[in-house]
């Protein structure tokens, strides 16, 4: 738990605790508020709670930033993402916002934490120094007090001109430090004072003294923390004060009263970890005195009942359920088949052996029933999506589906990193496919295979972390340091039990040119051709799909017919998807041929690469998307213009591809993007201009959703939207 959260936590727990201590200090035992104050204490001092069912924060959920230390600058960044594949971010990008503030708060926290210490530590040494000077008590009645109360620290009793009110400090060696001007023949007074310093070094109050001061040198920042501070002190002499009453009877309370009244109040400084006789809140000492009754058995359990309740409420964390913490949202799942998904995540499954897991779920489900729900969780695209960031997510397609699928011995994991500089017309790229393959599934543990799998992929993620840009743009140190990186992983993890393979492609980071005009045509979408034009062949090879009943035909069958086309001959596709990204076409098409081209055939190719790479990769089926830049939207004015630009990248889900036919899928994504692409055009641009992004997402999100269908599913996010604008005709009369 971080520190702010361990604060948070703390000051709830202290407002409970004060507002009780309002109410009851008069009314139950002194000691029940010390427990509550030593409870606080280990809240704000212990970095982990108990989880419950009965926590206030069950109920209300509570979320406070963690402080964490920016890290150290390199030629480019990593982004922390958990997925196989990662983004490695050039320098020109903008830094976080975050790091420098974070920075700041841990030296501001580092520096009150020192202060506060030092003030604390400086002032106890100079108290310890004056105390050196206190000379032993020879008094009758004190030598006969301390042989009838025998202990096994020995106690001093010490007689000092430096203080005017009775203390007592020490932990292994307690002394009980008397002013000198005490009346010594004043014996009544004197059992009080000794009694009430006795009870102080019976319950080790110096100890508990000692971690109010920690928890507030740490906690130093939070104003709760130095008001618990204060009244645990109070209460800490409340509680001696009913100790000593209750020991010599309540006819007593008037004659400690009236001590309490004789005895000077002042105090000669800060006598830190030291249990003082007199007190600021000396009214507060006598009115609880004197009310004071016999302790009953109501007001003992009463007590119980508090420390109980109030610790579990204000102690303890929200109860973290198995459905709470891996329920995934936005899926059509119900409680109950979570529960069933759950069931398999057996207790200790990571200490099983693979064998003796896969029999233990085999036998759990064998049934329809469970047949059905694990073909509905590997078609979920949201819960696919979650694999990274969400446990039971992970858990199924990371562990349960590989390890149970009917080829379980051998299982590809595909990811990859890039960098991202902008002014480079080609990044760095490593693409990875890695097996592991289990050798004896008797003895390898789940938990052994899933090290094994996080441990390959983070090694492999983390070949371009730290590689220069000279570095990334030689290709054989490049291959070097990836063989090397291979062969460090094969030995790390390769055994008797399971064996890993490695296979990868690398592209070099080109040469950095940051052109204004090529690095325009990247923003704008534009791509560099890499392929001469489709040739008039190529076209017709193609177009033999636009078959008369094509539009009828079911997109499953449509996509194998154009994949077995393009694996004819790769460039012919290359060729054509080149003209296509660049609106640039040789060969003269009638209008339905172009649609059949730059509809069709792309929306087909796009579902057919993620096809192509689940099948390579081993994973789940990816949806496809689409990125889409609409032409500037600009105005002028006296020589002073204005501009909007819209970006939008959205994704579609087909339900079914044998049920979904080709007409009905361009129909309802072309209508969608010709619908955006209206209401681009009509919307004017002084409306444009006061618009905000979040008026455009929602703007976009329905239009999508007007499109939408039970077979098909078109999704835009806020986070894929980008809506850029500026007016300078303001500034006209500047």
């Amino acid at each position: 738990m971080h520190l702010l959260q361990m604060s948070f936590s703390g000051a709830a727990f202290i407002t409970a605790v004060v507002i009780i201590r309002a109410v009851a200090i008069n009314k139950l035992p002194k000691k029940t508020f010390l427990v509550l104050w030593e409870l606080v204490m280990l809240r704000l001092l212990i970095p982990f709670s108990i989880p419950s069912m009965f926590s206030i924060y069950t109920l209300v959920t509570h979320s406070i930033s963690s402080a964490a230390l920016p890290e150290a600058e390199t030629a480019y960044s990593v982004p922390a993402v958990q997925g196989l594949f990662v983004t490695v971010q050039g320098m020109e990008q903008p830094p976080v916002d975050v790091s420098p503030s974070v920075s700041i708060w841990f030296l501001v926290w580092c520096a009150g934490v020192i202060l506060i210490t030092l003030f604390f530590l400086i002032s106890y040494l100079r108290c310890l120094m004056e105390f050196r000077t206190a000379l032993p008590v020879h008094n009758h009645y004190v030598e006969k007090w301390l042989e009838e109360r025998p202990l096994k620290r020995p106690i001093l009793v010490r007689q000092s001109d430096r203080i005017l009110a009775p203390l007592t400090y020490g932990i292994f060696r307690p002394v009980i430090l008397m002013p000198k001007k005490m009346d010594w023949k004043n014996e009544k007074q004197l059992q009080y004072v000794l009694s009430h310093e006795y009870v102080h070094i019976c319950r080790c109050d110096t100890v508990t003294k000692l971690i109010a001061t920690l928890a507030l040198c740490i906690h130093w920042f939070n104003p709760f923390v130095w008001m618990m501070y204060l009244l645990f002190n109070r209460d800490i002499e409340l509680a001696c004060d009913e100790s000593v009453v209750r020991q010599f009877g309540e006819k007593s309370k008037s004659a400690y009263s009236l001590m309490l009244i004789n005895m000077e109040e002042a105090k000669s400084g800060l006598l830190p970890f030291c249990n003082n006789f007199s007190k600021n809140a000396i009214e507060e000492r006598i009115t609880a005195v004197m009310k004071i009754k016999k302790t009953s058995l109501p007001a003992i359990c009463i007590a119980a009942i508090l420390i109980v309740g109030v610790t579990t409420t204000f102690a303890t964390s929200a109860a973290g359920t198995n459905r709470e913490k891996n329920t995934v949202h936005d899926t059509d799942f119900s409680d109950e088949e979570f529960d069933k998904l759950l069931a398999l995540q057996f207790d200790g499954y990571e200490d099983m052996s693979v064998s003796e897991f896969q029999n233990k779920v085999w036998e759990l489900t064998d049934t329809e029933e469970y047949h059905n729900l694990l073909e509905k969780f590997s078609q979920n695209t949201t819960l696919y999506e979650q694999k990274d960031s969400n446990e039971i997510a992970s858990f199924l397609f990371y562990t349960l589906e590989p390890l149970t699928a009917e080829k379980w011995q051998t299982r590809d994991f595909g990811g990859g990193m890039a960098t991202d500089y902008p002014g480079a017309s080609d990044n760095a790229m490593l693409e990875f496919v890695f097996s592991l393959t289990i050798q004896n599934a008797d003895t390898l543990t789940v938990g052994e295979y899933r090290a094994a799998r996080l441990g390959v992929a983070s090694g492999l993620q983390n070949i371009l972390q730290g590689k220069t840009k000279e570095q990334l743009q030689n290709d054989s140190f490049m291959q070097e340091a990836i063989h090397a990186e291979i062969e460090k992983l094969n030995e790390q993890w390769n055994t008797d039990k399971l064996q890993i393979s490695v296979e990868y492609s690398f592209m070099p980071l080109s040469e950095l040119d940051g052109g204004e005009g090529e690095q325009e045509n990247i923003q704008q979408g534009q791509e560099r051709r890499e392929y001469p034009n489709g040739t008039e062949e190529d076209y017709r090879s193609l177009l033999n799909l636009k078959t008369a009943d094509y539009q009828s035909r079911s997109v499953a069958d449509f996509n194998m017919d154009l994949l077995e086309w393009a694996n004819e001959d790769y460039e012919r596709m290359e060729r054509i998807n080149g003209d296509i990204a660049c609106q640039d076409f040789s060969v003269n098409l009638s209008s339905d041929e172009l649609s059949f081209v730059v509809l069709t055939t792309w929306l087909s190719g796009v579902e057919n690469g993620k096809y192509v790479q689940s099948n390579y990769t081993g994973r789940k089926e990816e949806d496809p998307s689409h990125n889409q830049y609409l032409p500037s939207k600009t105005a002028e004015e006296n020589g002073y213009g204005a501009w909007c630009d819209l970006f939008y990248q959205f994704s579609w889900h087909i339900a079914d591809k044998q049920t979904l036919t080709v007409g009905e899928r361009d129909d309802c994504i072309s209508n969608m993007m010709n619908e955006i692409q209206d209401f681009w055009n009509r919307t004017d641009m002084e409306e444009m201009l006061n618009m905000t992004e979040d008026d455009i997402v929602s703007k976009l999100k329905e239009i999508a959703a007007e499109y939408s269908n039970a077979d098909l599913t078109i999704t835009i996010r806020g986070d894929s939207v980008g809506f850029e604008k500026m007016d300078e005709r303001n500034m006209q009369g500047i």
